[in-house]
């Protein structure tokens, strides 16, 4: 389990750097348990623009798992 967190927080540095509010996004969407309504009001824009960002996320962290040589 250490080994699965260690592991997600490196991920999640990395797209932080890539992009710093696609990571603030997960952050809120997987650890704030924040609903994509709750994001788009809080970053005052669609909740289709939210739900767009959060795909590009999800993208870019299947991708950095499969480049890890970790199967979803």
């Amino acid at each position: 389990l250490f080994e699965l967190a260690t592991a997600f927080n490196e991920m999640l540095s990395r797209l932080e750097s890539a992009d710093p509010e696609l990571a603030q996004l997960v952050e809120w969407r997987f650890f704030g348990g924040l609903s994509i309504d709750e994001i788009a009001g809080l970053l005052a824009v669609s909740d289709r623009t939210v739900k767009r960002r959060w795909r590009t996320a999800r993208a870019f962290l299947f991708q950095d798992l499969a480049a890890q040589g970790i199967s979803t």
